[in-house]
């Protein structure tokens, strides 16, 4: 019984850590737009900054790639940026933005699912701040 359970709980890892890949962009990135965050749920489109260029397009790519979900119950306060990114084939995805201090960590989380929180390493977080904030 034992190794059944171990099994199935196996198996759950494997299928919950694919459904992250599916709100993932498809691909290479064409353009991320960002704005002030304006609530929980949907992307403000009145966007501050936008970039399309392949060195800020590699930055934001790799912190929303490498970002680890977080365990637990999310209790957030309201988040500071929203994220539009578009991938080459088209695909919109959303997404809220705490943008951690330098030498901090940041926190990304999906406009369709505000139940789950990916942490962004201090390395991207320091990037991220310089193209966000600059």
């Amino acid at each position: 019984m034992r190794k059944l359970r171990m099994v199935v709980i196996a198996l759950l890892a494997i299928v919950l850590s694919g459904c992250m890949d599916e709100k993932l962009p498809d691909g290479e990135l064409a353009k991320v737009s960002i704005s002030k965050s304006t609530g929980f749920g949907s992307v403000n489109t009145h966007f501050i900054k936008e970039y399309e260029d392949e060195e800020s397009l590699e930055i934001f790519h790799g912190a929303i790639t490498t970002a680890v979900r977080n365990e637990g119950i999310v209790d957030m306060a309201a988040p500071e940026f929203d994220l539009q990114v578009v991938d080459t084939a088209g695909n919109k995805h959303g997404y809220h933005l705490w943008l951690g201090q330098t030498g901090q960590n940041s926190t990304l989380m999906d406009v369709k699912d505000t139940h789950t929180i990916y942490s962004i390493s201090e390395d991207f977080t320091d990037s991220l701040s310089s193209l966000i904030r600059e």
